[in-house]
């Protein structure tokens, strides 16, 4: 599955609207026939701005309002991400599995990004806060002094293969 820009896709559809057929269309592009009927449908519902925004910040709520509404009227993933302008029909179809499989703690969003792992202790902790602070702060300088004589020591290994190696030749 290829992704097209928003200039291709707006193209196909500026074709598809003077007159052409969906298949010449798909075949003059290489944008599949279903792409271009979505991104047409998008364009028609929303206007051909909404192609270029993203939307990532769908609250737990919003996404289960989406999939209610969804199951009341029997649509389809398609139909239901066009009427909410979410381009990705994969999205609305993830959120489905995701509440069938967990309920609504799959509909919760995830923390990305990679945690902060040490913060210096303030006045603003609690003493139990500012030991467990430090404690992970020792905990990380420890790990870092292992790997560090880890490395050093197969250095040195390294070195005295090598001074083997040449005392024999």
């Amino acid at each position: 599955m290829s992704k097209f820009s928003y200039e291709e896709k707006i193209q196909a559809v500026q074709l598809v609207e003077a007159g052409e057929t969906i298949g010449c269309v798909s075949r003059q592009t290489g944008i599949s026939r279903q792409v271009i009927q979505n991104t047409q449908a998008h364009c028609q519902r929303h206007g051909p701005e909404s192609l270029s925004q993203h939307r990532y910040d769908w609250s737990c709520e919003e996404k289960l309002a989406i999939l209610r509404h969804m199951e009341e009227k029997r649509l389809s993933f398609t139909e239901t991400s066009i009427q909410f302008g979410i381009k990705a029909i994969s999205t609305v179809w993830s959120w489905h599995q995701r509440y069938l499989r967990y309920g609504m703690a799959g509909l919760e969003n995830k923390k990305r990004g990679r945690p902060k792992k040490w913060r210096p202790p303030d006045d603003t902790m609690t003493r139990e806060e500012q030991l467990e602070a430090e404690n992970l702060y020792l905990r990380a300088e420890n790990a870092y002094l292992k790997k560090l004589n880890a490395l050093v020591a197969e250095r040195e290994k390294q070195e005295q293969e090598l001074k083997q190696r040449l005392s024999r030749n």
